[in-house]
């Protein structure tokens, strides 16, 4: 009984499948020699105990063979250690390992000789119809003796290599050939037997498995560095996109306007860009903060006029549950998810004043306090605002807070209008064009020349999202025309000619009042519209210009 229960005790620590059984063999031969109570012949002795030895020793290498598939998940160090072990597992000179591609044809992958040295092309010369044989049929083959077999000696290849010894395998995984090792030598091969091709299978199922691993780990690998390839190009892209080089502009102005962006990008400094509606205030802003240290962190981007008061204040600064009707949940405000990023405000001259004291907290103490909270959170961010309104006039008159202007006016950006960087005009045009044809699937649009002079005298009143509109529309509505005529742009007219038309047959008093006002338009223009500078310019008072862009119905942007 206790050598029964040893037994199964031994079975239990016995490795599984076809390597089990070929265990068990062994254990029963060698049960059979213990068990025998009559001299036997030396030879016969000796031979059962060689067989048994052979056996372990195959056992014992496919143990260590096994453990070195899985040491690695490189495919081409797998492979070559799966071709070394088969050639030592079967006693062979060469080793192939060839893989199903997509015509279901066996193709090679890899191809060594027993001194682990890879083989060269030429020498890929195997028996393809023992190859193709063991793929259809999905079964082991081993050949002692090629060149007497009667199903492949008279095969081409098998006469050619003048093969003795044979082997070759499927790699396979629920009934799914996915290649075949093969082996082969053109000797015969003592150290393998019929009963080892149990074990060699054996092999094969372990260095399937393996290969499977080793092929998803590739892929993963392989679409981690896609991800990440991928995310470096859209950064670049997105980069690139916003850079102040990429910004259209060739005129003085905005040349002076890339050099400050390029100062202060790399700083954490509060900057305030003023500029007329659609001069370009937000792109502007993305360019200070994708060329800038804090790129990598959130931009977010607000409108101050967009929303009433109570609702604004809760998008900044974010609000308790319960701290008003329809605070259902506890919400943080946009500086908290902008923390280590960047906020920009755009339209800040529209913020009521109650929330101006909030956003001076955070300029000067780097908090902010969501509404229905007491305590206060810390948040590093760079505040950029914009504005189209005269600030220095508001704050005299008592819209913006003194402090909170001071704080924000670090460094001043002033984005002149189109009409006064008329220049930029033309490269503005062709990156338009050439971005709307690639948008409609055009090409090879030209502009006529009356249209071109169209472009170059019309007011802008919209400035360069104005412009931008007028191309689109106009390359929407040519049809399959290439050439933009002055009927593709209905909607612009020229500029008038300075002082009005003083050629026609008008009284003195028109045409001094003509003059009168486009001198007061010039000087507004030249000061961003800033009605007290162009007071001071024109020697009158504040009052009194007033008065006179009220008369004139002159506009300020």
């Amino acid at each position: 009984m206790k050598n029964k229960k040893d037994q199964e005790n031994r079975h239990d620590q016995q490795p599984t499948g076809s390597a089990r059984d070929i265990f068990a063999e062994v254990e029963n031969d060698i049960d059979q020699v213990k068990r025998s109570d009559t001299v036997r012949a030396e030879e016969t002795l000796l031979g059962r105990f060689e067989k048994a030895q052979h056996k372990l020793d195959k056992l014992e290498m496919l143990t260590d063979m096994t453990q070195s598939l899985n040491s690695t998940l490189n495919l081409n160090e797998l492979l070559e250690k799966i071709i070394d072990s088969v050639i030592r597992l079967t006693d062979t000179d060469r080793g192939f390992l060839m893989l199903m591609n997509e015509s279901k044809a066996l193709e090679f992958k890899i191809a060594r000789d027993r001194e682990k040295h890879p083989l060269e092309e030429g020498d890929f010369t195997i028996s393809s119809s023992i190859a193709n044989d063991v793929a259809r049929s999905g079964k082991p083959l081993f050949l002692s003796d090629a060149l007497e077999d009667a199903r492949f000696k008279d095969q081409k290849s098998v006469l050619n290599l003048q093969l003795r010894t044979a082997v070759c395998v499927p790699l396979a995984i629920e009934a799914k050939v996915l290649g075949v090792i093969y082996a082969d030598s053109a000797r015969l091969s003592p150290g393998l037997s019929p009963d080892d091709m149990s074990i060699v299978s054996a092999f094969a199922s372990q260095a399937t498995i393996a290969i499977e691993n080793a092929k998803l780990h590739g892929e993963l690998v392989l679409s981690q560095e896609n991800l990440a390839r991928e995310n470096l190009r859209l950064k670049q892209e997105l980069s690139g996109k916003y850079e102040y080089a990429g910004i259209i502009g060739k005129s003085k102005a905005m040349q002076d306007i890339f050099l400050t962006i390029q100062k202060i990008a790399p700083l954490s400094t509060t900057v305030l860009i003023q500029g007329e509606t659609g001069t370009g205030k937000e792109l502007i802003a993305r360019a200070i903060h994708f060329n800038g240290p804090r790129k990598t962190k959130q931009l977010v981007t607000i409108n101050c006029g967009a929303m009433p008061p109570e609702l604004l204040e809760s998008e900044l600064f974010g609000h308790k549950k319960g701290s008003f009707t329809g605070a259902t949940a506890d919400k943080a405000g946009l500086f908290v998810l902008a923390d280590g990023g960047t906020v920009f405000l755009d339209e800040i001259g529209e913020m009521p004043l109650s929330l101006q004291v909030k956003l001076l907290r955070v300029l000067q103490d780097g908090e902010v306090r969501p509404v229905g909270e007491n305590t206060p959170r810390k948040v590093d961010v760079r505040v950029i605002a914009a504005t189209n309104r005269d600030l220095a006039e508001d704050v005299k008159s008592n819209l913006f807070r003194r402090d909170l202007y001071y704080r924000l006016n670090v460094v001043p950006i002033n984005i002149p209008p189109l009409r006064q960087r008329r220049e930029d005009i033309l490269p503005l045009v062709d990156h338009f064009l050439r971005k709307f044809e690639s948008k409609m699937g055009k090409q090879g649009i030209e502009i006529a020349g009356d249209s071109m002079k169209l472009l170059l005298t019309n007011a802008w009143p919209g400035n360069v999202r104005e412009l931008e509109n007028a191309i689109e529309r106009a390359l929407a509505l040519c049809g399959e025309s290439r050439t933009l005529n002055a009927t593709h742009f209905p909607d612009l007219t020229p500029e008038p000619a300075p002082f009005g038309d003083l050629n026609k047959n008008k009284s003195l008093k028109e045409k001094l009042q003509a003059v009168e006002k486009q001198i007061i338009i010039d000087t507004l223009e030249k000061t961003n519209y800033k009605v007290t500078k162009a007071a001071v310019i024109l020697e009158v008072t504040r009052q009194h210009l007033h008065n006179k862009i009220r008369k004139h119905k002159i506009h300020l942007s």
